[in-house]
């Protein structure tokens, strides 16, 4: 085994040509961070039996969180006492039991480490104490934490201090650190704007670095309404808004940046730093713009972080519904960063009691049998055709229970190990774009909030075909040639040098683009619904779906969120060229290679491919299916979740 991948050989099981894959893989195609390492085992408490079953199924990499706080339940999330206990009073030993109680069930385990800096009750009590302000409980009040520079320096000491002691006594066993704050411990912000509010220097110094004249903190009442039907904000008149939203996610990454810093200055370049970041598309609704993330492309350009984490979306689980990232995965590609996706999804034998007293049983798991068979295939599936690391997360326990489900999980490892980290690009043919610049002139409180990107890419998510989700900023260098038609669900400002971006890298060679309710309407100085008609060639808010053909492209307006549903998705898609894999809306994942179709309703389905090839094999079966005029017949069960290799 490879000591700072994992990796084990697979040329004895798949030949030189696999071996010849892996050594093109890690010969540049992929870059060192964006290569997957890590299929991991993650639980909050010490599950050795659990443990021990991933051992046997191969699964040496384990992620410990030494956490010295409580959960969003007010429960511990960890069963180990705390390693933090006073400003430079460390419990290593309660740290170092964590790690080789787990060595004592897998010998050759090794680590992902989750670093905890989140506020323990002992420092909030004393910053509050010694004149600091009480808003110093980075769970809860995130932004406020770090713009307060006796907290960030208590947290560094600490950080550092983990560091250390970890390459000291574990050294190459620790694979990655991950740095975890905010709310749970995902760095979001439910300050709901109030940093800079107790002592206004932070945000009078972030207006003075960016060339604005100085204005108050906007009252608490104005940031959840705006002047455009309530939905968006005004630059002419509500700018101060939009800029202290930006300042209270800037104040967030640049304590991210620093701690960052801090950690690469202490370990070896081989060894990672990932952390959660990045949600676009899963915060909705109080979260999109005030729990700090639209600030991502900071943090995906910095050349200190080598991955990001999700887990699988909240928004579209159920049997039939596609999964995704929460994040912009074209971003972090062509930011050359890794991506760990986290599978936390419950099954039927989780365990919901933490105590006594409090039960989580209201988080409804998949039914059976069959649909935790179907859902575990379908998020390993988007993990190796994306090629991700990832992790199964058995959160309090009792996830991965039953035979069946390690079956699946054995099975699913050897698929990624062989799949996983092979160069190949991927097949989408559409596109959604977010945007976080206009993001920020949504009103969080609004009822479209929701709908915006999360659904819009949970409607593309029934298209019957894959999809990539880019950020605006990244069109200009994202390989668009393949991409046949490309959908816009919040770009609301569009500035003169965003225009010309579109009207250079997207609006021709035939493609179609699809804008929602007020694309444009913002210059970046005013609001004007003529805009709108300016760009796409229908008025504002004519009602249903407009296409209008332009020079060289196709413009489509929708009114309204609703009007786009799978349905009209698919016949827009169609209608510009794009491969429709299975006319049924269901979900697919593709690259060059490999095809992932999910079914909540199984039967036999016609499939259709990209390319022509002589026969495809299902990798969670092994069976062998002959290809004709790109075509072949498949029958599904129900639940069912395929994963298909196409071969020549």
């Amino acid at each position: 085994m490879n000591r700072h991948t994992g990796r084990k050989s697979v040329g004895r099981r798949h030949g030189v040509a696999c071996v010849l894959a892996w050594a093109f893989a890690w010969a540049g195609t992929l870059s060192a961070a964006e290569a997957p390492l890590f299929f991991s085992y993650r639980s909050f408490w010490p599950e050795f039996g659990a443990m021990a079953q991933f051992r046997d199924a191969g699964v040496d990499t384990v992620c410990i969180f030494a956490a010295n706080t409580d959960n969003s339940l007010g429960q511990p999330y960890c069963k180990y006492p705390p390693v933090w206990r006073w400003f430079g009073k460390y419990d290593f030993e309660s740290l170092n039991k964590q790690y080789d109680d787990v060595l004592a069930v897998n010998s050759n385990a090794q680590f992902i480490c989750m670093v905890d800096l989140n506020t323990p009750v002992w420092l909030q009590r004393q910053l509050s104490l010694q004149g600091h302000s009480a808003e110093c409980e980075s769970f809860t009040m995130l932004s406020c934490a770090c713009a307060n520079p006796a907290w960030r320096k208590a947290t560094a000491d600490y950080l550092e201090a983990v560091i250390k002691h970890m390459e000291a006594r574990y050294g190459d066993r620790v694979k990655a650190y991950l740095l975890a704050c905010g709310q749970t411990d995902e760095w979001m912000d439910y300050s709901r704007g109030t940093a800079g509010r107790a002592k206004t220097q932070a945000w009078q110094a972030w207006q003075k670095r960016h060339g604005q004249t100085e204005v108050p903190v906007p009252a608490y009442d104005r940031l959840d309404r705006a002047m455009f039907e309530n939905n968006l904000r005004d630059p002419a008149s509500e700018r101060d808004v939009i800029d202290y939203a930006r300042f209270t996610g800037d104040t967030v990454v640049d304590t991210v940046q620093d701690f960052v810093t801090r950690t690469r200055a202490l370990i070896p370049r081989h060894r990672q730093i990932g952390m959660f970041f990045g949600y676009i598309l899963e915060l909705t609704h109080a979260r999109l713009v005030w729990a700090g993330h639209l600030e991502y492309e900071r943090l995906y350009a910095s050349p200190n972080i080598d991955f990001f984490i999700s887990p699988g979306t909240y928004g579209d689980r159920p049997m039939g519904g596609g999964s995704g990232f929460m994040v912009p995965n074209g971003t972090r590609v062509l930011n050359g960063k890794g991506f760990l996706h986290e599978i936390d999804h419950r099954t039927p034998t989780y365990n919901v009691e933490l105590d006594p007293y409090v039960s989580i049983g209201w988080m409804v798991p998949w039914k059976d049998q069959a649909e935790v068979d179907a859902g575990l295939k379908r998020e390993f599936a988007l993990a190796i055709v994306n090629h991700a690391s990832l992790w199964c997360f058995d959160m309090w326990g009792g996830v991965f229970k039953t035979p069946e489900t390690m079956r699946v999980v054995a099975r699913a490892k050897k698929v990624w190990d062989a799949y996983a980290a092979l160069p190949l690009k991927g097949r989408a043919e559409v596109a959604l774009v977010v945007d976080p610049q206009s993001a920020r002139l949504v009103n969080d409180r609004s009822p479209i909030v929701g709908k915006i990107f999360q659904g819009t890419r949970n409607t593309l998510n029934r298209l019957g075909a894959p999809f990539e989700v880019y950020s605006f900023n990244d069109l200009p260098r994202a390989d668009l040639s393949a991409v046949k038609m490309l959908v816009f669900p919040g770009t609301f400002e569009l500035t003169a040098e965003k225009r010309t971006v579109l009207d250079r890298h997207v609006l021709k060679d035939g493609r179609s683009a699809v804008f929602v309710y007020a694309p444009g309407i913002s210059d970046g100085k005013t609001l004007d619904p003529a805009r709108i008609q300016a760009l796409t060639g229908t008025p504002f808010k004519t009602p249903g779906v407009s296409e209008v053909v332009r020079e060289g492209w196709t413009a489509v307006y929708a009114d309204a969120y609703e009007a786009l549903t799978p349905q009209v998705l698919r016949r827009l898609a169609v209608r510009a060229g794009v491969t429709i894999y299975c006319d049924d809306a269901v979900p697919v994942y593709a690259n060059e290679r490999l095809v992932a179709i999910h079914m909540a309703k199984g039967g036999e389905r016609t499939i259709t491919l990209p390319k022509s090839c002589r026969e495809v094999k299902e990798l969670y079966t092994g069976r062998v299916i002959p290809v004709a005029d790109k075509k072949f017949r498949y029958t599904f069960a129900t639940p069912d979740t395929a994963l298909f290799e196409m071969i020549p």
